[in-house]
């Protein structure tokens, strides 16, 4: 399912170590199909993180934001990982959509049906 505020976030990111990669996924863990407490939320984000860890994939913070900044959503930028490993790892964690950024272009993807729909990215800062 793809919600229309996902098409309208924005993204609030440290430039990773080496230069922004060409194309990755952008995963978060926080409110797994329902509103999640802020423990909750980190519980699962630290989660995530020893996951990608573990299986040593290659990621970035990278925080996902309404239009305002008023809501959060702290994530992951994923890469060297296919669009389907991303999507497993976001259904993993309860998510209804991911971000796949392919060439500068961003779309997101629905984990339940890979339904997908383009968005423009703002700002790489």
């Amino acid at each position: 399912m793809i919600f229309d505020e996902y098409l309208t976030t924005v993204f609030l990111a440290q430039r990773p170590e080496s230069s922004w990669p060409r194309d990755f996924q952008i995963v978060t863990a926080h409110n797994p199909k329902r509103i999640a407490s802020d423990a909750e939320n980190i519980a699962a984000d630290t989660s995530l993180r020893g996951l990608l860890e573990q299986k040593q994939i290659s990621h970035f913070r990278i925080t996902g934001c309404s239009a305002d900044l008023a809501h959060q959503e702290a994530g992951w930028g994923l890469v060297g990982i296919s669009l389907g490993h991303a999507v497993e790892i976001g259904r993993q964690y309860g998510q209804h959509a991911l971000f796949d950024v392919r060439d500068g272009e961003t779309f997101v993807v629905s984990c339940d049906t890979l339904e997908e729909r383009s968005l423009r990215l703002c700002s790489r800062s």
